[in-house]
């Protein structure tokens, strides 16, 4: 019980110092934890977090909301940690990155002014390093009239990043690689320019220039089954490692026109030395290998593989390689493809966000893959298109949730995954059975910072790209300050000097009352129950004790056999415990144990009838001479005349010491046969001193009249003793 009382007192002392909480086995008990996130907002609650749970991965959120120069990094509560401000002044353009020493790595928008003809949603154009106090460490532009950068990056383990680039080919260069003519609407824009992507890396010089020191190209994987004139003619379903320079998707109808590939996401395989990249408008994701030169990786031979440049691998839409149809189309605009990390839940798996647009009924998802992989090598059939059939894990909100473009995914070490939808600054972390487990919505739009309240779409929207969750322990975040601030959103607070996240549901900035017992959320200790109500006195609201024991003997009311007594005693084991036990008789003789004079045996044993049970009995004497039955060789002598026994418990008339069947009470002759008496005068023979002799006459005759006169003094006493037992008898009958 005590132990029970401390345990409360800690949990409300630990609540009134604002230690976050979290559920405690099966029961709505909260436990105060250092780590974990309770909270549901109600409906008025429209921006910053949402929903949490102390199944969240713990940690803190990136994300670049696309219409601010500002990457926010936020607490499980939505709490800002800390904030990095383009020195430029730029939007993202669009991811940022938590590099090992603190540092952000995004990409920046260089706006509307860049050079040459094209633009397209995602521009760049240029890349920024900010340190962890706010200094542009390194910048670099890659926009001109001939390629620019846009979407996504990756940095190194070697401190060098990957960038996604458009790249120019103008209407003779795509003319000389086989596209259509035509300029119809069902076709590539004829032999107008158009803007591939390729995948340059570039290592930092200085603080504002890089050298591009390996690229790689779609443009030099192309195939094309309209033109036999070109080098690159050939049959498309043949030649899966290959692009179809005249591909046009049949859901969607985005590929084809100047923004051909459309690509938007890319990660790194160290282990593998490969590239991963999404490109929306084919619905294909891709896998290159990096361990090439750039001599090589614009061929067909070299590196790991064996195969250069071409593609290793792809996934998504079998008709873009006419392997296919439509039918067979299993991303719809997706974006942001990656590797699990290894150690992570379905490891070496790739990691797709599925936006879903061009589907029949518009939803998005997160699907998982799993690679037909040997080593480093892609099974494929020279007919079939690449595999799997199956996702190896998928999840979706249905119609529910749909970002038509941008958002991402990423697999977290406890097993969740973190999911933007991008076009709605929706974040939201689920668990491995999909179960929701924290929800954030960003609070920025172009309109700048947003009041709790205000929809989402005021302003054009809140847009964010992807996010990545971060744990205090990692390299970038050891040993910073982590102290949380104040909240990125506006809102009224009608209690300023309350801490009141988690406990404010309605958004007033006050700790609520959710049960309504009177009892603020904070120091709650049984949450949506009164904790007033607790009919055992354990400190435990009855609506989270496991167990209502009101005479705390560990069983449940309902299952007390003794109210008011510990059910646990029963010294007697008669399932009556003793607190309600009328008689408790432990040895079971019908004796209670306070009155019992032989416990553990039966005192109703008393052979001798000396009140004292056998079994505690040291003397048991059936006749009362003083000597034990197990002793006594006369067990049924009646010792109340006075009569003694010796140490066998016998009488001298039950004794013929000499054996000569006269008792040794009576016995003339002890030691001899008193029987034997030749001279027939009374006197055994050993004990007669004068036989039959006539010289001896006198003295014979006067030893003969002394019997005789001996047996008329015994004749007359026993006469006597025969009438006055007679008259005794007669007495007795009348």
């Amino acid at each position: 019980m005590k132990v029970r009382s401390l345990c409360i007192i800690f949990i409300i002392f630990a609540s009134t110092v604002n230690i976050e909480v979290e559920y405690l086995s099966e029961t709505s008990l909260y436990m105060s934890t250092e780590t974990g996130c309770n909270a549901d907002r109600n409906d008025s609650w429209t921006v910053g977090l949402i929903y949490c749970t102390g199944e969240m991965q713990s940690g803190y959120t990136l994300f670049s909301p696309m219409a601010s120069n500002t990457s926010f990094l936020i607490d499980e509560y939505g709490r800002e940690v800390h904030k990095w401000v383009s020195p430029g002044n730029h939007r993202p353009g669009l991811s940022a990155y938590l590099l090992d020493d603190g540092d952000l790595l995004r990409t920046a928008n260089l706006g509307p002014n860049q050079p040459g003809e094209f633009t397209g949603g995602g521009s760049a154009g240029k890349i920024e390093r900010i340190s962890w106090d706010g200094a542009l460490e390194w910048s670099w532009s890659y926009s001109s009239d001939m390629y620019r950068s846009h979407h996504d990056v990756e940095p190194l383990p070697n401190g060098n990043v990957l960038m996604i680039a458009w790249e120019y080919r103008n209407a003779s260069e795509a003319a000389e690689a086989g596209k259509y003519p035509q300029s119809d609407s069902s076709r590539a824009l004829g032999t107008t320019s158009v803007w591939p992507d390729r995948i340059i890396e570039v290592k930092p010089i200085g603080i504002d220039n890089a050298e591009i020191v390996w690229q790689w190209s779609f443009w030099d994987h192309m195939i094309q089954d309209y033109d036999p004139n070109k080098a690159n003619y050939g049959v498309v379903a043949e030649h899966p490692e290959l692009l179809d320079v005249n591909f046009i998707d049949s859901v969607g109808g985005a590929s084809g026109g100047r923004d051909w590939l459309h690509c938007n996401g890319i990660d790194y395989n160290a282990h593998l030395d490969q590239i991963a990249i999404s490109c929306k408008n084919t619905n294909e994701i891709y896998i290159i290998d990096h361990s090439t030169t750039t001599e090589e990786a614009a061929g067909h031979t070299g590196g790991n593989s064996g195969k250069g440049g071409d593609i290793l691998y792809r996934y998504g839409n079998p008709e873009s390689y006419q392997r296919g149809t439509s039918d067979d189309q299993v991303l719809f605009a997706q974006h942001d493809v990656q590797w699990i990390s290894a150690g992570y839940p379905d490891e070496g798996s790739l990691m797709i966000f599925n936006n879903g647009n061009g589907r029949d009924t518009l939803y998005s998802s997160v699907d998982v893959i799993t690679p037909p992989i040997n080593g480093s090598v892609y099974d494929i059939s020279t007919t079939e298109p690449y595999g799997p059939d199956n996702l190896t894990w998928s999840w979706d909100m249905g119609t529910d949730m749909y970002s038509s473009a941008i958002s991402g995914s990423t697999r977290l070490a406890n097993g969740n995954t973190l999911i933007t939808f991008g076009m709605q600054g929706t974040l939201i972390e689920v668990d491995h059975t999909g179960e929701i487990v924290w929800k954030y919505i960003s609070p920025v739009n172009n309109l700048g910072i947003m009041t709790q309240g205000d929809s989402i779409f005021s302003g054009n929207g809140n847009k964010v790209f992807k996010v990545t969750r971060h744990i205090a322990t990692e390299p970038a975040l050891k040993g910073r300050d982590l102290t949380p601030l104040d909240y990125i959103e506006q809102w009224e607070d009608n209690c300023p000097d309350q801490e009141s996240i988690p406990y404010d549901v309605d958004g007033d900035g006050c700790i609520d009352d959710t049960d309504g017992d009177g009892i603020d959320d904070s120091v709650d200790i049984c949450h949506g129950h009164d904790d007033n109500i607790d009919t055992d006195l354990d400190n435990l609201p009855d609506g989270c004790d496991d167990l209502i024991d009101n005479d705390g003997d560990g069983i449940a009311n309902p299952d007390d056999l003794c109210q008011g007594h510990d059910d646990g005693i029963d010294l007697d084991n008669d399932s009556i415990p003793d607190g309600c036990d009328s008689l408790i008789d432990s040895d079971g003789d019908g004796v209670s144990d306070m009155l019992d004079r032989c416990n553990g045996s039966d005192d109703g044993l008393d052979f001798d009838n000396d009140t004292i049970p056998d079994d505690c009995d040291d003397l048991i004497d059936t006749d009362n001479d003083g000597i034990g039955d197990d002793l006594d060789a006369c067990p049924q002598t009646n010792t109340s005349s006075g009569i003694t026994v010796d140490s066998i418990g016998c009488a001298l008339n039950q004794i013929d010491s000499d054996g000569d069947g006269v008792s040794d009470d009576i016995d003339i002759c002890p030691g001899f046969n008193d029987t034997i008496d030749t001279d027939g005068n009374g006197i055994p023979d050993d004990c007669d001193n004068l036989t039959d002799d006539s010289s001896n006459t006198d003295e014979v005759t006067s030893q003969t009249n002394n019997l005789s006169e001996l047996r008329y003094a015994i004749g007359g006493l026993m006469l006597i003793i025969l009438v006055i037992y007679l008259r005794k008898t007669q007495a007795d009958n009348s």
